[in-house]
Formats: C-alpha cells, sequence, structure tokens
C-alpha cells in the first residue's frame, strides 16, 4: 500500500550513498525513494534490501568495536553530532505470519555522516502519514485469562514507545466501558483506536465506532437499510482473550507482537461489519460470527459459570452437544454468485475478490433470494474465516473478509455422532465442514431468520428444559430474538493488517519477497 508515503518531489526525495559498517563488514549503502540497500565491498557477498516504510524507528548507537575496522580516530560524546553509529529497528516476516522486529546498526567515522543519515531516514518515516502518531487504547484486564494489563505493558507499550507512538491509555473496568468512552471522548489528534482483550472487547469497540460516525452524520442506525459512514480512524487489535478469532483471521496468528507491529507499520484493510436488526430497531453490529442454536445455547449457559473463566465454554459446550437440540427455523437468504464458499479461493495478503475501487464499495454481485425451513442444530452468519490456534481452518476456511458477502452455514439437527464429526472437522487443519451431508453453506449479501417454536421439542436441556427457541450468540454477546435480519457493510471499518501471507516463507525483509 502506498498511499500516503513521501512524494517523489525534489524535496521529499533525497539521495544519500556512502560507506560504512555492516555486521563487521564495511558496505556500500545507498538511500533513494524510500529504500535502504547496503551491500559488501568484498567477501562474502551480501546485498540487503530495506523499505524504510517497514522501519519502526532510528536510534544513535556507540559501538565499540569499531576502532577493529578503520583506523580512524573516533570521538564519541553524548550530542548526536558526536555519535558514530545508527541502528535501524525494522519489521521482518518470519513463519506462520508472524513478524518479527529485527535490527542492523551502522557505523562510520564521521559523526556528521551518521547525524545526517538519522535526520533523512527519520524525516521520511515523519512523512508516512499513514502511520498513526497517536492512539486512544483499551486494556480490558479481565478477558481471557486476565493477562491484558501484563501484555500492555510487558510486549506493547515497549514496541509503541520505539516507533514514537503517544498513547492514551484506558483500563477498561466495566461492561461497555470502552463504549461509552468512544461516544464521548474526544478525537482531536487520534489517528486509531487499539484494543487489547478478545472478540467481546474487539465487537464492543467496533460497535461505538460505527454508531458515533452514524451519530455524527445524523443517520438513523434503526433503519435496516441506511448506509452508514466509514469511522475517521483505524482500528488495531492485539489478542488477549480466549480465542481470538478476528485478530487471528486478520493476521494468520495470535502472536502479540505480530499485531503490534502491524499497527505500528500503519498499512489498514478493509474489514465488513454485519448489522442486525429485529423489526424495530438496531441489536448490533458484529465483525466475526453471529449463531442460532448451539452455540446461542452455549453462550447463555456459560454465564452461569464465568467463574471458571474460559473452560466454562468447554464446559457449557459439552453440556449442550448432550441435549443435542433442533430449532425449528426459515431461513430466507440473499445468495450471491461470487466465489463459492465451499472450495477457495481462500483470503490472503492483496486478495482479489476483497480488492475494490473506492467508488465501487457499494456495488454488488448478482444475487437472487431463496427460502430454506428445517430444524437445525446451528445456524451460522460468518462474516469472516473465524479461525482460531483450536480451529485453524475456521468455521468458513473460504470468507473474505471485505468482499461485502457472508457466508450462511446451516447444520441440520442431526445424530449425536454426526455432531461430532462436525467438531472434529472443525478442529481439522486440512478438511472443513462442507461435504458432510447434512450441512450446507450459501454465499449471501444478507439473510433473515424467523425461528418457528416447536412445541413437540421434548429433548432434555437441563438449562432451559422448556425452551422452544433458541437466542444468538452474536461475537460472545447474547441477542434474545425471533425474527432477525443480517445486512452486510462492505469494508466499513478499516482494520490495522498488512493481512497473512499466501505461504509460510523463511524470514527475510517483508521488501524482499
Amino acid at each position: 500500500m502506498d498511499m500516503g508515503e513521501p512524494s517523489s518531489g525534489s524535496d521529499c526525495d533525497p539521495v544519500l550513498l556512502n560507506s560504512f559498517i555492516v555486521k563487521k563488514q564495511r558496505c556500500r549503502v545507498y538511500f533513494h525513494r524510500g529504500v535502504l540497500i547496503w551491500e559488501s565491498e568484498g567477501a562474502p557477498y551480501i546485498r540487503v534490501k530495506l523499505p524504510l516504510k517497514n522501519v519502526v524507528g532510528v536510534e544513535y548507537e556507540h559501538p565499540s568495536e569499531l576502532s577493529a575496522f578503520t583506523n580512524e580516530i573516533i570521538c564519541q560524546g553524548d550530542s548526536p553530532e558526536e555519535y558514530t553509529s545508527f541502528t535501524l529497528h525494522y519489521v521482518t516476516q518470519s513463519k506462520s505470519s508472524k513478524l518479527r522486529l529485527s535490527q542492523v546498526t551502522l557505523t562510520h567515522a564521521d559523526p556528521r555522516q551518521v547525524a545526517s543519515w538519522v535526520k533523512t531516514i527519520r524525516n521520511y518515516i515523519k512523512e508516512l502519514t499513514y502511520r498513526p502518531r497517536c492512539l486512544l487504547l483499551f486494556v480490558n484486564p479481565y478477558g481471557g485469562k486476565k493477562r491484558g494489563q501484563k501484555i500492555y505493558e510487558k510486549k506493547v507499550k515497549p514496541l509503541l514507545a520505539r516507533a514514537g507512538i503517544e498513547t492514551k491509555v484506558v483500563i477498561t473496568q466495566y461492561r461497555n466501558h470502552a463504549h461509552e468512552t468512544i461516544l464521548s471522548h474526544s478525537f482531536d489528534g487520534i489517528d486509531g483506536v487499539v484494543c487489547i482483550g478478545g472478540d467481546g472487547t474487539v465487537a464492543e469497540v467496533l460497535n461505538a465506532l460505527v454508531l458515533r460516525a452514524a451519530k455524527e452524520k445524523g443517520i438513523d442506525t434503526d433503519d435496516p437499510n441506511v448506509e452508514l459512514p466509514q469511522p475517521s480512524v483505524a482500528v488495531g487489535v492485539i489478542p488477549g482473550g480466549s480465542t481470538d478469532t478476528i485478530a487471528y483471521s486478520l493476521h494468520g496468528t495470535n502472536d502479540i507482537q505480530t499485531a503490534v507491529l502491524h499497527v505500528i507499520i500503519g498499512e489498514s484493510t478493509g474489514l465488513d461489519i454485519c448489522s442486525v436488526h429485529n423489526e424495530s430497531r438496531l441489536l448490533r453490529y458484529y465483525a466475526s460470527m453471529l449463531s442460532y442454536g448451539y452455540l446461542g445455547d452455549v453462550c447463555k449457559s456459560s454465564e452461569k459459570f464465568r467463574w471458571m473463566g474460559p473452560k466454562r465454554y468447554d464446559y457449557s459446550g459439552f453440556r449442550k452437544i448432550l441435549a443435542n437440540r433442533g430449532y425449528r427455523s426459515e431461513i430466507t437468504i440473499l445468495s450471491t454468485d461470487r466465489n463459492s464458499p465451499a472450495d477457495g479461493p481462500r483470503c490472503y495478503r492483496n486478495c482479489d475478490t476483497c480488492k475494490v475501487e473506492e467508488s465501487s464499495i457499494e456495488e454488488k454481485p448478482a444475487a437472487d433470494w431463496k427460502t430454506v425451513r428445517g430444524r437445525f442444530f446451528m445456524v451460522n452468519g460468518v462474516n469472516i474465516s473465524c479461525a482460531c490456534a483450536k480451529a485453524p481452518n475456521g468455521f468458513s476456511p473460504y470468507c473474505h473478509i471485505g468482499d461485502g458477502c457472508l457466508d450462511v452455514i446451516l447444520i441440520k439437527h442431526t445424530s449425536m455422532i454426526n455432531i461430532l464429526r462436525l467438531l472434529l472437522r472443525i478442529s481439522s487443519k486440512s478438511r472443513t465442514m462442507f461435504d458432510l451431508p447434512f450441512v450446507e453453506v450459501h454465499r449471501a449479501q444478507e439473510f433473515t431468520l424467523q425461528a418457528m417454536p416447536d412445541p413437540q421439542l421434548e429433548l432434555l436441556d437441563p438449562d432451559a428444559p422448556d425452551a422452544r427457541t433458541s437466542v444468538w450468540n452474536c461475537d460472545g454477546e447474547v441477542i434474545e430474538g425471533t425474527n432477525i435480519k443480517i445486512r452486510v457493510r462492505r469494508q466499513l471499518i478499516r482494520m490495522f493488517s498488512q493481512r497473512m501471507e499466501e505461504e509460510e516463507q523463511e524470514p527475510s525483509c517483508l521488501g524482499c519477497k
């Protein structure tokens, strides 16, 4: 992404050339048009190309080994004019979509040369206007294993400081604390909003940002057909919850350092958001998955076991499998012919399916309505793959994050053996659930679900023996409703992410691939 990079005019296009000591070798070093290149003057020959858009920061150094590689007398002091080395901290691509912070030190006998290079590099980075300079950062200290504050202090704060990013930190103390803060906080000088927490924390932040943007434009969000404005700031997701499916689906990993580096680099990608309405009003926006039936029952039941921590979901899930309820429903789907939800292609960095021109952001592919009736174990509206460490393929491996569509997965009520087959497929690294005979999937722009209370329902459920309808699990929050409409809002939110790579690669500079 080149948006926001310095222009190629003479004032912003400096050229530098000199010799430096790099990793105990004398190297010719070039800087031109945002790219730093160093190549050795002797054997063994090395050549490294580093785009400055991947540099996190630059700082002065005093290498003690300089005298071994030069015959000149070095005078080191405390002012920048007397430093003889500088270190670049930059992002490299590792395996499994992980980003790592690397560094290289360049040494020169003349402190004036070092000062000139440092100034030029810092000025170039400063002119990368898409990079955040000041972040509103929310930390959920209660999510997942309650590591939010430790993650911030140990892994997030040092990296942001190295990048020179100012942060306004809010430690959330109660449900909707982040939501209330976003609606009331001044955004003057704020370049992005970042949250450390699980999918519930991310959903709270996204909902508040969409509502704030709509309120500023005087838009009635209770109207399911209204077009929504894009919030003015991008959002960063740093995993700190139980599953972290949003972070995993965006970055290809739930690695914390990777998530922070995506924020620092500042490149963003558009993320679809789905609106959920009942007959009269907006209920919620969601980014990952809305589920009726089994997962809704699990979410509602698990609230009684919060003292168990993340294990409450496993416990409640097991109980609901034993209950094996099926719910009669009528689902009306506005299906689209854009790609197949069952066999690809997958969504990676520079995904052709998600690429759109700004003028065509609201264009929709050809679609037609269809209605499906039956008894379902689970009905899912999947907005992203919903991959996580426990389910590396996710619920819908070929779901795209910015194509204006969601995948509606209908899982018919079936036997206990088939349910176990389903769970094995969800946790598989190589197979999907879509070839199971009791599963069907539709790629859609919107859909509605009308729950049909079943007086004949006699299956035992110790938590709700008299329930004739289920509830919705919306990004980990329970929603009540028997007549729901879901609509996709294409790339409504910008997320700090360069996206995941298509294939695992050996560690290398991001600009060398």
